[in-house]
């Protein structure tokens, strides 16, 4: 069983949900039916063995549980916190043939605190005889390619634009789902391997580039995720429409300009970042919140839990709604018109698939608009690499083997898939440190 969600942690910006206590963690692993072809373990991206690691709690090996996640997943603790088990590993779960699928999420949480707590051991750093290889962003593909290599002796330094490691959850993701903490425990486990990381360095020219290989560096695995939030043009230059990236970032850096105590909010989106906004403002203490998507309820890409949490902070859906018009004053919106819609083909829910009800207009008087309707690659990556081959936001085309069209330089994560889980990322790391490693090989480097 799951702790239960704690609205006044949310509203403090704490972990909003206690993780499980000794006792508790042991009655969740006793559950597991220890199957001998765990299903659980098949549906997670990143290899991390749920199977495993929950029997090791079940024997009470819970510092082997700990040692389990790390070795498979540099990014365990970030991952427990956010990643969506019930849609992968939780869902596939056999002991819900009978009743609640095992708490895997809370028993990952519990075992990765667990060894934070208890002097689980540190990674040892590789030899560095190896080649050198650049990653580009040290967001969860990064690091987990970064990890996966630097064990292999590789020579390995990340080139993180930002002045912090973690990529988007880092920056985005709200200290009520993605604590600090954890965040820092996973960062330090991939630099305790010997990976470099440098801060404020971004490789935003092709003549980086060129310094990188005449530098020494074989291969270079881009991973710098998707950072440039879209816009609606309908919303430009008024001073109080932000980008989901603007908002949630600011907030989490105590550096957010606008006022949103006591104040309506409207987050245009339904996705992940979008209920994060509508989330993170209610818990600034804003008076109404609402959540305007061209999905129906039921049809939000946000995780169910995040829907949950949204429903317990007293968000507004307007879903099956698009905006169609603004009024402004001042340089400022203070009201979204709109109208419900239907899909033409159902099951499609691009936007050009959405068809306007007749007479269902309604407005909504606003203070603040926060856009969160999807994020492309940043325009400058195509100029960094000459050549390199791109397709819909800007996202690099690479193949089974996370190799782009320009050899030696391989992609994965959001920046190739255009915005998927943490986890997903994560396993795209290491697939790819798989891949680079044979090139390497190959090249007797």
């Amino acid at each position: 069983m799951k702790n239960p969600i704690l609205k006044e942690n949310i509203e403090r910006f704490e972990s909003m949900r206690h993780p499980l206590s000794l006792q508790a963690g042991i009655k969740e692993a006793n559950r597991c039916l220890l199957c001998y072809d765990a299903p659980c373990s098949k549906a997670c991206p990143a290899g991390t063995d749920p199977g495993k690691f929950i029997r090791q709690i079940k024997f009470l090996n819970f510092k082997g549980a700990a040692r389990t996640i790390r070795n498979n997943n540099v990014l365990g603790s970030v991952c427990a916190l956010i990643c969506p088990v019930e849609k992968l590993c939780e869902e596939q779960c056999s002991a819900l043939a009978l009743e609640d699928p095992i708490n895997i999420g809370g028993l990952q949480r519990f075992a990765t605190e667990y060894g934070k707590h208890n002097n689980l051991e540190k990674n040892q750093p590789g030899k560095r005889t190896k080649a050198k290889v650049a990653i580009i962003g040290a967001g969860p593909a990064g690091l987990s390619c970064a990890a996966e290599l630097a064990k292999r002796d590789y020579q390995i330094t990340v080139f993180e634009k930002e002045q912090k490691a973690g990529g988007m959850p880092a920056i985005t993701i709200p200290e009520f789902r993605l604590n600090q903490d954890a965040l820092n425990y996973d960062i330090q486990n991939v630099m305790d391997l010997g990976v470099e990381i440098q801060f404020g360095a971004s490789i935003s020219c092709k003549e980086h580039i060129e310094k990188l290989k005449n530098d020494g560096f074989e291969a270079i695995f881009i991973a710098s995720g998707l950072t440039k939030a879209l816009k609606l043009p309908l919303l430009n230059n008024y001073q109080n429409a932000l980008s989901y990236i603007q908002f949630l970032s600011e907030v989490k850096n105590g550096q957010l300009n606008i006022d949103v105590e006591n104040k309506t909010v409207a987050v245009i989106g339904g996705g992940s970042v979008a209920v994060d906004s509508a989330n993170t403002a209610k818990a600034l203490g804003a008076k109404k919140v609402y959540l305007i998507s061209l999905e129906s309820l039921s049809e939000l890409p946000a995780d169910d839990e995040e829907v949950r949490l949204a429903q317990i902070m007293n968000i507004v859906f307007k879903s099956s709604t698009q905006i169609t018009g603004i009024e402004n004053a001042n340089n400022e919106i203070i009201a979204l018109a709109g109208q419900e819609v239907e899909w033409e083909t159902p099951g499609n829910y691009s936007p050009s698939n959405a068809v306007l009800v007749n007479h269902t207009q309604f407005k909504i008087p606003v203070d603040i608009v926060v856009t969160a309707i999807g994020t492309a690659v940043a325009d400058e990556l195509p100029k960094v690499f000459e050549g390199l081959q791109t397709g819909a936001k800007n996202c690099v085309v690479a193949n089974n083997q996370f190799q782009t069209n320009i050899p030696g330089v391989y992609a994965g994560g959001d920046v190739v898939n255009g915005g998927a889980t943490a986890v997903e990322a994560v396993s795209h790391g290491k697939e790819a440190a798989d891949e680079i490693d044979r090139f390497c090989s190959i090249s007797g480097k």
